[in-house]
This record gives structure tokens, C-alpha cells and sequence, in this order.
């Protein structure tokens, strides 16, 4: 088996999610974050990553659940191959079915990054198996599907108010959080964040850090990244959408872009377009 293999497709017969497929031995995501909820099955291996400043452990059979904007990376964590399979939720899909199938909460949010239920898990190895077959029955994939996800927020969900730091984010990172967005594609400098945050320089910096998981350089990445998939998503072509969100070639885009998301923007391209 190749050590090193990713895919992404869409799984037409159920909204046109997004799913992705790896096989990783040595392969490292940077941190970063995803505009949808991520929710996952480990079928071999034992993957770790950090998230919420805490390190976990994902062993085969376990789901992966990790929520919108939650920063984390990933890796193996014995130095041998492991693979999974995640499924990309929106984030409107996740509250529909949370307020119309399991209660009336504001919001609906996985309680833990990694998630230990054998019959959840049966359930969406079921499902991925059933989106690869060429001729699968649209009525059973979604009820497959929703039935799981509201079983699943049902017994392991939380509101966004009690995750951990939920609703305590500092205003100075607030500040800098929206003015790093509003600037993505501009050239700014540490004194011009924190100008706009309220704080001196290194007294933003690490406060910063600390709140996020990550520098304002790799948030201010990350969201050129995030720019730069909606760009493909438009139809833009690769080497445009490169320079357009300010990598200094398509080059150094495909590797920034495959260390967060584990394909390369071609891949990406082919999924989505």
C-alpha cells in the first residue's frame, strides 16, 4: 500500500459533501483549521493531534470529531502507517439537523475532538462504504447519514457555550482576529495588528498565541488559504489564484496548502470543479 495517499471527492448522493480518504506514514499537517465540521472514522493506526491545547489520541475505530474552526494538526502516533476516512459538514447542515432532529439548541458542536462509540462508528463505516458504490440507493445514504449525525449529537453533542474558552474569547483577539480577515491579501506588519487589537506588540503576541494555538502569521495564513479555496471553487486557475492571495508562486502555494490540507490544490481543483 502507498505509505503517503490522500483523495478527496464529493459524494453526490448526499448533498455534494466533501469526502476525504488517507493513508499516511510520515505525512505532517500543519495546524490549521476547516470552515466545516470534520467528522471521521480512524480504519487503521493511531493518529494524535492537538487541539484545544490538549493532545489526543485517535485509535482505529474511533470517529473523528472536530468542530468548526478548532485549530489542529495531525500526525501518527507510533511512527507507523495509519488511515481514515472524514466526511465535511457544513456548518448550516450540522444546525439544521441538530434543531430539527435532536432539540431546539442554539447551537449544536461535537463535545470532544475524539469520539468512542462502536455502534456511531459501524454506522458511518456503513455510509462510507455506500458512497463508493456506483449504484447506491439516494433514500438509504440519506437516512443513513442524518440518522447518524443526530444519534451522534444526540449522545456526544455540546452547545458552543459550553466547550472549553467558548464565549471568553479575549476582545483584543477578537479585534485582531477580524482585522487579520478583513487584511488577508494586504502586506501588515505585527505593529499593525496589535495596533488594531489595543495591545503593545509582544504583550498581543502572547496573548494571541495562547488564545488560538497558533501565531498571527499562521492565522493570517491560513485564512490566505481559505481565500485561495474559494478562488478554485470560482473557477480561478491555480497559478492565478496563487499570486492572487499573496504566495510568491505556485510553488510555495501547493506546499503551504498541502501541509494544512493533506492534497495538493490540483486535487482540491478536481474535487470541487
Amino acid at each position: 500500500m502507498n505509505k503517503e495517499k490522500a483523495t478527496l471527492y464529493r459524494a453526490e448522493k448526499l448533498d455534494n459533501l466533501l469526502v476525504f480518504k488517507a493513508n499516511y506514514h510520515r505525512f505532517q499537517f500543519s495546524r490549521h483549521t476547516h470552515e466545516d465540521f470534520a467528522l471521521g472514522l480512524m480504519e487503521e493506526g493511531v493518529q494524535k493531534f492537538h487541539c484545544r491545547g490538549t493532545e489526543f489520541c485517535a485509535p482505529k475505530g474511533s470517529l473523528i470529531t472536530v468542530n468548526v474552526d478548532e485549530v489542529h494538526d495531525g500526525m501518527s502516533a507510533n511512527s507507523r502507517e495509519y488511515s481514515y476516512r472524514i466526511l465535511y459538514i457544513p456548518f448550516s447542515l450540522m444546525q439544521k439537523i441538530g434543531m430539527e432532529m435532536v432539540s431546539s439548541k442554539t447551537s449544536h458542536y461535537f463535545r470532544l475532538p475524539v469520539t468512542k462509540d462502536v455502534e456511531l462508528a459501524s454506522k458511518l463505516r456503513y455510509l462510507f462504504h455506500l458512497l463508493e458504490q456506483d449504484n447506491i440507493d439516494l433514500l438509504e445514504a440519506q437516512s443513513v447519514f442524518y440518522t447518524l449525525l443526530a444519534e451522534l449529537l444526540s449522545r456526544h453533542g455540546t452547545e458552543q457555550t459550553e466547550l472549553p474558552s467558548a464565549g471568553h474569547l479575549p476582545a483584543a483577539v477578537d479585534r485582531a482576529r477580524s482585522f487579520i480577515s478583513d487584511m488577508a491579501l494586504h502586506d501588515i506588519s505585527l505593529d499593525d495588528i496589535s495596533t488594531a487589537a489595543g495591545l503593545s506588540r509582544f504583550h498581543f503576541l502572547r496573548v494571541f498565541t495562547a488564545s488560538q494555538g497558533i501565531t498571527p502569521y499562521s492565522f493570517l495564513l491560513h485564512r490566505r488559504l481559505q481565500l485561495a479555496r474559494e478562488s478554485i471553487r470560482q473557477g480561478t486557475s491555480i497559478s492565478d489564484t496563487a499570486l492572487d492571495c499573496c504566495f510568491s508562486d505556485q510553488s510555495h502555494f501547493s506546499r503551504r496548502f498541502k501541509s494544512a490540507y493533506g492534497i495538493t490544490p490540483k486535487q482540491y481543483q478536481q474535487a470541487v470543479c
